[in-house]
């Protein structure tokens, strides 16, 4: 089998799925896990939480992920499924979600 050079799934696609099944994973370990680096991962971290696909809540010194269920997919052919819809059938240990209100903005840090 050749290397075709490119996923399924983008780099937020693949982080999201990881924090859904790893939520209190921390950005180097996640960075490891998906073979990018760290600033990489801030960066969609930070993207997906401005979408309100995921929440951030800080316990102690580390932050715990948390998918927002309720939201559906941005492309058009796939606007009618929820990003729980997905999670519940492929995240392997049964996923950390919420399920906020559509259009509701992001939830900001709390101190733990």
């Amino acid at each position: 089998m050749r290397d075709a050079g490119w996923t399924l799934l983008t780099t937020h696609g693949q982080a999201l799925f990881y924090v859904a099944a790893h939520p209190d994973a921390s950005i180097p370990t996640i960075a490891a896990a998906l073979g990018l680096s760290e600033r990489r991962i801030g960066s969609v971290l930070r993207d997906l939480r401005g979408e309100g696909m995921v929440r951030v809540t800080r316990v102690g010194r580390r932050n715990v992920y948390e998918v927002n269920g309720a939201v559906r997919f941005r492309h058009p052919i796939l606007a009618h499924v929820r990003l729980g819809e997905i999670l519940d059938t492929f995240a392997p240990h049964g996923p950390k979600l919420f399920y906020a209100p559509e259009n509701t903005p992001p939830d900001t840090v709390a101190d733990g």
